[in-house]
């Protein structure tokens, strides 16, 4: 097969469901009535109490690439798996695959929970049209993959999440299918486990495997995939990279947040509040901050009245906020006026590689270190975007490996 053949082409895939069952068994009633004996095409638009789970979805997937499926729960990443594997019909649209297709949709489907780990690997190949004569060779090698021990030749039905998790994905991996498809069966294992599946995917993308991957983990998709794709509410909202696709999801976060925080006319100061956060800016040459060029924090605050013992900071997060990357706090007590003042920090590099990050920022009481205002936790963080001047060989090295931040070094010769 050549390496710029594509594995998977869907065009204008749709499927939808029912909210309500016995409408829902009624309509599969009549929708089987209908495929035995056609008539009119009925319109392909909704019934009562259904809704689109994938509507008019195209895409398509070449041998040797990752593609990333993102978007929130209920988004339709799992209904489309489903769709590509086989296991439910589509309603409208077409689905093309050239190879065989191994899928980890949902943690144990497809094992037994009577038979033994090593009876469960044949059982399960034989399922995806292998053969026990095919598998023998293998087994070694999926056993080992596994890393269950004397666990393989124990009922399923008494392993963990973790355990079911390593079994299927060993079986599933090492039967070299075209296509891959993973559903989250990442998220259930120990880091050991991630790390073995993560090198394994990619080997597997190397030797020209094609993999459709379905995570809510940035840091899995930045390490396997190229690709992303964005879904909404059932619909297409994005393609390209990953990353950019991982920039537009949590943006549109971010905007569904702000949008549905409560307006205020401004902070209410009380006894129990007495300073508030009132704006975070962080200034440059432009809105498009540089990388490594010198920026300021400014931080507008209003006290209730004068804090003696205060010290305040800021922080740099990945685009999802789960991880701090970088930021500075005060150590030195200052004492904050009371009624609307500015406090300013000058940066004269910022050490950030091109991309989205958050801005977060807090002022504390020094001596507890417990805040007395915070800006990004209780509401909306800052968002800013960080650029080169041009894609340089250094930037696609950082991006490969999820570099975040840059130091200052110098080179020996």
């Amino acid at each position: 097969m050549p390496t710029d053949t594509t594995v998977v082409t869907v065009r204008n895939l749709s499927k939808k469901f029912c909210t309500q069952l016995r409408t829902s068994l009624w309509y599969g009633l009549r929708d089987i009535v209908a495929e035995a004996w056609p008539g009119p095409t009925a319109a392909p638009g909704l019934r009562r109490a259904e809704f689109w789970s994938l509507h008019d979805l195209s895409f398509e997937l070449r041998r040797g690439e990752a593609l990333a499926i993102i978007g929130a729960n209920g988004a339709g990443k799992s209904t489309l798996l489903k769709l590509l594997n086989g296991l439910i019909k589509p309603d409208a649209g077409s689905i093309r695959l050239r190879g065989r297709v191994g899928a980890l949709i949902e943690l144990g489907a497809g094992l037994d929970p009577v038979l033994t780990g090593r009876e469960n690997i044949f059982m399960r190949a034989a399922l995806l049209g292998v053969g026990r004569a095919q598998v023998l060779p293998l087994l070694p090698a999926i056993i080992e993959f596994t890393g269950l021990g004397a666990a393989i030749e124990m009922p399923v039905q008494f392993y963990s999440s973790g355990m079911v998790a390593r079994l299927a994905y060993a079986v599933a991996a090492h039967l070299h299918p075209d296509v891959l498809l993973v559903d989250e069966v990442l998220a259930v294992g120990d880091i050991d486990f991630q790390r073995k599946c993560l090198n394994h995917m990619m080997g597997y993308l190397a030797g020209g495997g094609s993999l459709i991957l379905v995570s809510h983990q940035p840091q899995h998709i930045q390490a396997i995939c190229r690709r992303g794709l964005v879904l909404q509410k059932g619909r297409l909202t994005f393609s390209g990279s990953a990353t950019e696709a991982l920039d537009y999801y949590f943006a549109q976060q971010l905007a569904e947040l702000t949008q549905h925080a409560p307006a205020t006319a401004g902070p209410a100061l009380s006894a129990a509040r007495p300073v508030a956060i009132e704006e975070l800016t962080l200034t440059g040459a432009g809105p498009v901050i540089q990388a490594g060029a010198a920026v300021t924090v400014t931080l507008t605050y209003q006290a209730l009245l004068p804090q003696d013992n205060a010290s305040w900071g800021f922080y740099f997060y990945t685009p999802d906020g789960s991880v701090c990357i970088t930021g500075s706090f005060e150590a030195q007590p200052r004492q904050l006026a009371a009624g609307r003042h500015q406090l300013t920090c000058f940066l004269p590099r910022l050490p950030l590689t091109a991309g989205s990050y958050l801005l977060k920022a807090l002022v504390a009481d020094l001596a507890t270190l417990q805040p007395l205002a915070m800006r990004g936790w209780e509401d909306a963080p800052l968002r800013l975007r960080v650029e080169t001047p041009e894609a340089t060989l250094q930037t696609n090295a950082q991006r490969m490996v999820q570099q975040l931040t840059t130091l200052q070094v110098e080179w020996n010769h």
